[in-house]
């Protein structure tokens, strides 16, 4: 999230009370889903959402979300793709994945804290979310929620949150947006929010080549690894 002169406010008002929620989480893995969840929820707590996770953020319950980075990735050059279309004005204008693109992106990911996601994974005060578990079912959401924060989410609100934030609802509020570059900043949904596969796991296999899918499995060996991916 953008922090402007009164969220910047707000952010130190919460901190100083103690009531703010860290929300984190590597690029399209589910952290926009989770964010709106979490400010729903708890409506008096300042919810703040980033790709990087810092020293001064371990001190409050921090939220995780994470993906197949293969997935993530692919999804990070659906966008791009969706930029370069309405940019060009065409439908033709079909992103090529090269080395150097691929490399790009990864950059990105390295930045944006997806090696952070294993080293804070077993700390008592983080709740971890596998985008896979939840993209198509909220209960594990709620369920995981009401546990870690002792905070019950009754069938109502439940309801509310989902119909609020389903693909379909996503979708309504995204294409209001020209484009992935304007957003939303209540919710922090950005036009073309929802890609072609609708989020759904695995559809690196369609989308990359086998060179490209052997290299990121190299790459990323660890993670793949550490969370039951391979």
């Amino acid at each position: 999230m953008k922090f402007n002169f009164l969220t910047k406010i707000q952010s130190k008002i919460h901190r100083l009370r103690g009531t703010t929620i860290i929300q984190f989480g590597t690029p399209r893995s589910g952290t926009t889903l989770v964010y709106n969840i979490l400010k729903d929820v708890f409506p008096k707590r300042f919810v703040e959402s980033r790709h990087y996770y810092r020293k001064k953020d371990r001190r409050f319950p921090t939220v995780v979300t994470y993906r197949n980075p293969l997935d993530s990735i692919t999804s990070h050059l659906l966008v791009s793709q969706k930029i370069v279309e309405k940019e060009l004005n065409s439908d033709q204008s079909k992103l090529t994945v090269t080395k150097e693109l691929l490399d790009n992106t990864l950059k990105v990911f390295e930045e944006n804290g997806i090696w952070d996601v294993i080293e804070i994974q077993n700390n008592k005060n983080v709740l971890m979310f596998k985008y896979e578990d939840f993209v198509n079912n909220f209960e594990v959401i709620f369920n995981g929620i009401e546990n870690f924060f002792s905070e019950e989410i009754n069938i109502e609100k439940r309801n509310i949150i989902q119909n609020r934030y389903n693909i379909k609802s996503v979708e309504k509020i995204s294409n209001k947006m020209k484009s992935y570059r304007e957003i939303d900043t209540k919710t922090l949904i950005h036009g073309d929010h929802i890609n072609q596969n609708k989020g759904q796991p695995n559809f690196h296999k369609q989308f990359l080549k086998d060179d490209q899918i052997f290299y990121l499995k190299k790459i990323y060996n660890k993670f793949l690894v550490n969370f039951n991916y391979i």
